[in-house]
């Protein structure tokens, strides 16, 4: 009897093994999508398009916002993301939902306290966040009927450049969102962070002087957030939409820096070791020395010249004389 109790036993966990593998390979194969403490993990343009049919919404939704997240960088995403949580997509995504708890206790009525609906990872991954029946906590004034997705990373100039897997996520989920909610792909229903104060007031531009960030980027998709720069994006989600093949961006070469002669406007003016006032002083100029400007750095909302010797000045104490 013990003999026989033993082989059902063992029988029994090995069938208990054999069916914990097979779920295992039933989630790898795209049937069953991965999910954790109720996100869940859309790899692919084909998940992203199976889960939103499924969604039940109520919610009227008639805008998609833009957003970068800023910090976490990709710097973040290699050096403790992807070591520090056994699943970085879900560790990340819980880790912005307890920071939601903690900070605004705005619950989604669902359990969750995130603030966007989705996020879009450096790798094209993307996890669900806030449930798509609340609404987001993301742009203030233009929250109602919107649906707010942030994009791992930086993208202001000189920091993360946007991979390629990442920006086909990005067009993707705009394009199916757009189909799904019968959304116009225009600047009318899709707008970017900083095309708004931080009281909410709509600028139709981003303003460095006015604008709440530069969110989604000062280099967003590689041309900014004017509204020449934006297009680019909305054209890509466009096309995407309309069944066209994606606008293929040749890499382009940094114009080459036209070197120029300016004369100082002021007396003491600091000269400093980089573009910034955060900078060490190394020198002291006055009215009238001439100065040869090889490089130019906008920081915070100024320009700032180097000059051939090396130290930074503030541009608005310069005068133009002519080109080297």
């Amino acid at each position: 009897m013990n003999q026989l109790r033993k082989k059902y036993v063992y029988k029994n966990k090995v069938m208990l093994i054999l069916c914990i593998s097979m779920t295992y390979n039933l989630k790898r194969g795209g049937i069953i999508m991965k999910t954790k403490n109720s996100f869940t993990l859309l790899e692919n343009q084909k998940d992203v398009k199976n889960w939103l049919a499924k969604q039940k919404v109520s919610r009227t939704i008639t805008k998609l916002q833009v957003h970068h997240m800023d910090m976490p960088s990709y710097s973040t995403w290699e050096k403790t993301d992807k070591k520090v949580f056994s699943e970085p997509h879900f560790g990340r995504t819980q880790s912005l939902d307890d920071y939601g708890k903690r900070t605004w206790h705005y619950s989604d009525g669902h359990g969750h306290y995130i603030a966007q609906h989705f996020n879009v990872f450096p790798d094209g991954k993307i996890t669900t966040g806030r449930n798509l029946n609340s609404t987001p906590i993301g742009i203030r004034g233009w929250n109602t009927n919107a649906i707010c997705i942030e994009i791992y990373g930086c993208f202001d100039k000189g920091h993360d450049k946007m991979t390629a897997a990442q920006k086909k996520a990005v067009i993707y989920l705009y394009g199916e969102l757009c189909k799904r909610f019968d959304i116009p792909v225009n600047t009318t229903h899709i707008r970017p962070h900083c095309w708004f104060t931080a009281s909410g007031t709509y600028l139709g531009k981003y303003n460095s002087s006015r604008s709440a960030k530069t969110c989604p980027g000062t280099a967003f998709w590689g041309h900014g957030c004017s509204v020449d720069g934006f297009a680019h994006f909305i054209k890509d989600v466009k096309n995407y939409v309309n069944g066209k093949k994606e606008e293929e961006h040749k890499e382009e070469k940094p114009k080459e820096f036209k070197q120029y002669i300016a004369r100082c406007t002021t007396n003491d003016l600091n000269c400093r070791k980089g573009p910034g006032i955060k900078y060490d002083v190394v020198d002291v100029i006055n009215k009238g020395v001439a100065i040869t400007i090889i490089e130019e750095k906008e920081v915070d909302g100024g320009t700032w010249c180097k000059g051939k010797a090396g130290y930074w000045v503030n541009k608005k104490y310069l005068e133009f004389v002519r080109y080297v």
